[in-house]
């Protein structure tokens, strides 16, 4: 009944998400476990690209500084199951710690944000990501620093198979919830900011407030994705908090398109499904030694033939398209009916 309500491209979509949906559900199944692992980082990276792309795609704000937060989760859950025991109990500790973490961080970048300038707020993020990662490397005798921490985790998530739908779960509920905040009248007044942030002033938003709550909103659900990756890599080093990490949700939105979420999923699984192939190559020709060269070569292209992204090309085609046919239904109409259209 649902189907029959929809045009044909809906239904196109809506047969594709479910059969992506059914594929995800049995990989854990027919796959194995280096490839379940991947599929589980894509997932969880996904998560922190699309809470970046709130901030990027939904307000307009540069985030230099957004490692803090898959760092932040992880070190959380590692130095807890480290110095406290390993349990659910811990686990939900870690949960409730990151998240008041993160939302410090965002209530901080949010007062600055308010009283400097793009640049500077990008800058100035930058450098608390470079101070907690100083930190994390200084406090050796909790952290090992440079070296990284291992650790045990809590049943069920030291099995793969587990961990695999718990990234899931973690992708599907993050995804709509995200999607909710954005088609909410918050959520327009985030888009209104991006667009015209003095012309939102003029028409009375609190442009001050939005931006607050997109950077809680994204902080809390990209800390939430550290506490994920750490449960996932059973290890956390200060690379977690590089600058890299920030560049990579960048770039994961960049490609699958910014502003839509949904191309945060898929620039994410693109682009790690590229990078672990091409470290797959490195025995096959010394050539793939230098797989950053590829990946950049992906992004150059992107950026010249779509711009928006791949799914900003696909919505400006569906636009296209929809507008194409308008056209044709109007010409179809007679004379009388048409004036009236």
């Amino acid at each position: 009944m649902i189907l029959q309500r929809l045009d044909t491209i809906r239904k196109i979509e809506v047969v594709i998400i479910v059969a992506l949906a059914i594929v995800l559900l049995i990989v854990p199944h027919v796959a194995g476990t280096a490839t379940v692992t991947m599929v589980s980082r894509i997932m969880i990276f996904a998560v922190f690209a699309m809470s970046y792309d709130i901030l990027r795609g939904y307000v307009g704000v540069i985030h230099l500084g957004y490692a803090l937060f898959i760092g932040g989760g992880a070190y959380f859950v590692g130095i807890l199951f480290t110095q406290f025991g390993v349990g659910i109990p811990m686990l939900l500790l870690a949960v409730v710690g990151t998240s008041v973490y993160s939302a410090i961080w965002a209530l901080i970048v949010g007062k600055i944000s308010g009283k400097s300038g793009m640049i500077a707020t990008a800058m100035i993020t930058m450098a608390f990501a470079e101070i907690m990662r100083s930190l994390m490397t200084s406090w050796f005798t909790v952290t090992r620093g440079a070296d990284g921490l291992p650790f045990r985790v809590p049943p069920p998530f030291n099995d793969r198979t587990m961990m695999f739908y718990a990234s899931f779960i973690f992708m599907v509920i993050m995804a709509f919830l995200l999607y909710k905040f954005t088609k909410s009248p918050t959520g327009r007044v985030w888009q209104a900011v991006r667009e015209n942030e003095q012309r939102a002033i003029f028409l009375g938003y609190n442009t001050n407030r939005a931006r607050t709550i997109a950077l809680l909103v994204a902080s809390v659900v990209g800390g939430l994705s550290g506490v994920m990756f750490g449960l996932l890599n059973r290890f956390v080093n200060t690379d977690l908090l590089d600058m890299q990490m920030t560049i990579n949700a960048m770039l994961y939105s960049l490609i699958g398109g910014t502003g839509t979420l949904f191309g945060a999923i898929l620039g994410s699984a693109l682009v790690v499904y590229f990078q672990n192939l091409l470290l797959d190559l490195r025995g096959v020709h010394f050539i793939f030694e230098r797989w950053l060269l590829f990946i950049g070569a992906l992004y150059i292209v992107v950026v010249m033939f779509m711009p928006r992204g791949i799914m900003g090309f696909y919505y400006d085609w569906k636009d296209k398209r929809a507008q194409k046919k308008r056209l044709l239904q109007e010409a179809k109409l007679p004379p009388q009916l048409n004036d009236e259209a």
